[in-house]
């Protein structure tokens, strides 16, 4: 914890947690932030109390094993404190925990996630002596609170007793590619926002039911998504409206339960930017537009800081060599080790080269001066931009791939079987090593024809820049083959070897006829 906000590092296995409680009493929201909190190395995220829908909504990051007990403490909170013969929410919950659903968020496979909420759900059935049963397949699901003691008598839980608790009920534990609770509001009734539920409900990867607000009389749906990497906000909205439209009514905004991931909101925004046709390439602008495409400051302020998991958890997606100043960086390539050595130092020029490109790209853009060149930037700065995101990790990319080849030379070689372990570790770190720089080459590369239809119409005032630009790009190739060549001597396979070298050489050619052409053509 570094000035008061949680750090993860991008190599840590972490998986995300989702608890949803039927109440939403402050005391009660207090005592379960403070019981996955107090779990050590578990890191809460949000707590969201939906009062509209009487259930709270608790988002927490952990390892495998943390993850899992900072559930089983809310669930203990919950058990002492929810009891659901008072409950009197609109969506049928299963029980006073009505669900928990594991998603993996860093280095988790699927099956260690089926692993964890397995443990999960085997320990909750054991401390509280309740059933369990699978979120989302489950018969006990929809049934609704009233019918769900025959629903369980006639279904066997996954774990637990096969009783009704009429204080507890059961509860849903299941797994998840990525889940996201989502509301969408509409100035119309509950048959008519059923009506659009139907439609929505005909996918697999999401779940929706209308919940009516009585105060105003409005619906809103809700949305549980189960893979936002096939079902996107944009896709839920865009249905939504369109069935709304047939019915004559207005969508009026939409509300993000709980936390999101950053992907799911920069692919919608990604979808609405293509369909739109508007010019959008950083983070930041994305994040903005897709909160007002959507209206996800309609029900409250939507503050990214405290939404976006990523940004919650201060999550540092950049290796440390990408992180460090510009002094710091300068100092280790100058210090008496062997990293960062010439293939980070290939990476940086590389995407240095591309940003002063960047640069004069969009010094260009929006220019009355310049509105010829348009079209050109507009093409121009996206490829720019993505290689640029692409090439800045290879700077850390090379130095980890050099110091796991250090480690594969360290190995034993007392017996046959070492000597050949170690043969074939060496082969595997060295076509590593190589396989770096020769993606800084291909990604370099793939820019020169964006830099030629730059530098046929730009900003003239940047001459110097385009220039600095073309010659960092160059320099940068032709390190990152020097890097290649020098490590493919020790590759044992010859035929590897062969196509490498063969691909580096008509790259390097490229790169070097290309530069000379377009500086020349910029003398003239």
């Amino acid at each position: 914890q570094e000035d008061g906000c949680f750090c993860l590092s991008s190599g840590i296995n972490a998986e995300y947690g989702v608890v949803i409680i039927s109440d939403t009493r402050q005391e009660l929201a207090e005592t379960v932030t403070e019981a996955i909190c107090h779990t050590e190395s578990c890191i809460l995220v949000h707590v969201h109390a939906d009062k509209g829908a009487d259930r709270m909504v608790a988002s927490f990051v952990g390892s495998p094993e943390t993850v899992v007990e900072g559930a089983l403490n809310a669930a203990v909170i919950v058990q002492r404190s929810v009891d659901m013969r008072y409950h009197k929410g609109p969506l049928n919950p299963v029980g006073a925990l009505h669900a928990v659903v594991f998603t993996p968020f860093s280095n988790i496979g699927p099956q260690q996630c089926e692993d964890i909420a397995n443990s999960f759900s085997h320990n909750l059935a054991d401390l509280l002596e309740v059933p369990v049963y699978q979120f989302n397949c489950s018969p006990v699901e929809d049934v609704g609170y009233d019918n769900l003691p025959a629903a369980i008598e006639a279904n066997d839980p996954i774990f637990g007793p096969k009783e009704f608790s009429p204080a507890w009920g059961t509860t849903l534990v299941g797994t998840s590619r990525s889940f996201l609770m989502f509301n969408v509001n509409v100035m119309g009734t509950r048959d008519q926002a059923n009506k659009i539920c139907k439609f929505l409900n005909n996918r697999t990867d999401l779940r929706a039911r209308t919940v009516l607000l009585e105060d105003n009389g409005n619906a809103v749906i809700g949305c549980e998504i189960l893979d936002c990497d096939t079902c996107g906000l944009d896709d839920v909205m865009d249905t939504i409206k369109q069935h709304a439209s047939e019915q004559n009514i207005a969508v009026v905004g939409s509300h993000v339960v709980g936390s999101i991931p950053l992907q799911a909101l920069i692919k919608a925004a990604d979808s609405y930017i293509e369909k739109e046709g508007v010019f959008l390439i950083k983070e930041q602008q994305k994040i903005r537009y897709i909160i007002d495409r959507l209206g996800l400051n309609s029900v409250s302020e939507f503050k990214p800081e405290s939404k976006v998991i990523e940004y919650v958890l201060g999550v540092n997606r950049h290796g440390p060599l990408q992180s460090c100043t510009v002094q710091q960086f300068v100092e280790s390539v100058g210090a008496r080790t062997s990293t960062p050595g010439g293939g980070s130092v290939s990476a940086l020029v590389t995407a240095l080269g591309l940003a002063l490109g960047q640069m004069t790209g969009w010094m260009t853009y929006g220019s009355k001066k310049h509105d010829s060149a348009e079209k050109t930037v507009t093409s121009v700065l996206p490829v720019l931009h993505r290689a640029i995101e692409q090439i800045t990790p290879l700077i850390d990319a090379d130095a980890m791939a050099f110091t796991n080849y250090l480690v594969a030379q360290k190995m034993p070689t007392t017996n046959e079987e070492e000597t050949l372990r170690k043969q074939e570790a060496l082969e595997e770190a060295l076509l590593t090593i190589v396989h770096v720089p020769m993606k800084i080459m291909e990604l370099g590369c793939g820019c020169w024809n964006q830099l030629e239809d730059l530098s046929a119409n730009y900003n003239s005032s940047l001459k110097s820049d385009l220039q600095v630009a073309i010659r960092c790009l160059e320099a940068g190739i032709w390190g990152a083959y020097k890097n290649i060549m020098i490590n493919l001597d020790d590759v044992v396979n010859d035929k590897t070897k062969q196509e490498i070298a063969g691909k580096a050489r008509k790259l390097l050619e490229t790169s070097e006829t290309m530069s000379s052409r377009l500086l020349a053509a910029l003398e003239k």
